[in-house]
């Protein structure tokens, strides 16, 4: 009987190990407006996602691009964004599924100070291709792909 405890013990780690779905990274190349009360952003980034749980992925995504303010030439603007995505069904290559998306970002813009700031988007995606909107600096529209 011992014995059995033993070889179950054993064993039944690595048939856990084996049905746990693998959790690699994903990257996705990405498009983003940002309009706000007195300047309109467009970046470009890189996200890179990784599942946490079955409905969970964290999400960091870097991008680069321009600000235009009234009545100013377009300036150099950035940002950074760490999101928690929660998707309540797994996406599917041949199904649209929704996912929903919150966390902290940072704006940085040449000559002006960055500013931390909250973002919540709400998402759709089809295979590779997504489409967010939310808020975050302003009203957040972006569309992208997945690598």
């Amino acid at each position: 009987m011992r014995g059995a405890i033993v070889a179950i013990a054993l064993l039944l780690p690595a048939a856990v190990v084996a049905q746990t779905p693998a959790r690699s990274s994903a990257f996705e190349l990405r498009m983003d407006g940002i309009l706000a009360r007195r300047a309109t952003m467009t970046h470009l980034g890189l996200g890179v996602t990784r599942p946490m749980s079955r409905n969970v992925q964290l999400q960091v995504v870097v991008g680069a691009g321009a600000t235009v303010r009234e009545g100013d030439d377009p300036r150099a603007s950035g940002r950074a964004d760490l999101l928690a995505r929660f998707a309540p069904a797994p996406a599917s290559a041949s199904a649209w599924s929704a996912y929903a998306s919150a966390g902290a970002g940072v704006l940085v813009e040449r000559d002006i100070e960055g500013r931390a700031l909250l973002v919540l988007l709400l998402g759709v995606r089809k295979g590779d291709g997504f489409f967010e909107a939310g808020l975050g600096g302003g009203v957040r529209l972006g569309i992208g792909v997945r690598l």
